[in-house]
């Protein structure tokens, strides 16, 4: 155990030194401060469900610039009959421009099912200098 922690901290150290290097700005260097939105916000509904969805990893087929099909995780908030809660949903999404159309499915462990809903999201982009 004693070398895993000596390894460990001599790892770190390492990595510490090396971001250090790289973050320290040179005085030609002009600092720019920017606010941005970078991801996916959807809703998506179904029978008695209303979901608030964010756009977690995905794998995507790059059709064009402008249009991908795939296949993505969805961490949600979610209202299924009054209730509230958080699930990961999975999905089939296409992504058009900065539009997303999903069908988002969640496991509902009581009863061993799967819940359905259709949604429509946005993606945000960090404005590219």
């Amino acid at each position: 155990m004693k070398p895993f922690i000596i390894l460990f901290i001599a790892l770190f150290w390492i990595g510490m030194e090396e971001n250090f290097a790289q973050t320290v700005p040179s005085s030609e260097e002009k600092k720019d401060f920017a606010i941005s939105l970078e991801g996916m916000l959807g809703f998506s509904v179904g029978k008695d469900f209303y979901s608030m969805n964010v756009g977690g990893p995905a794998l995507f087929l790059n059709l064009n610039p402008d249009l991908k099909i795939g296949l993505g995780a969805f961490p949600s908030l979610y209202l299924l009959n009054g209730n509230l809660g958080a699930r990961l949903g999975v999905a089939p999404r296409i992504d058009y421009k900065n539009l997303v159309f999903f069908a988002p499915f969640f496991h509902k462990e009581a009863s061993d099912t799967w819940i359905g809903s259709v949604g429509m999201g946005y993606k945000f982009h960090k404005k590219a200098k």
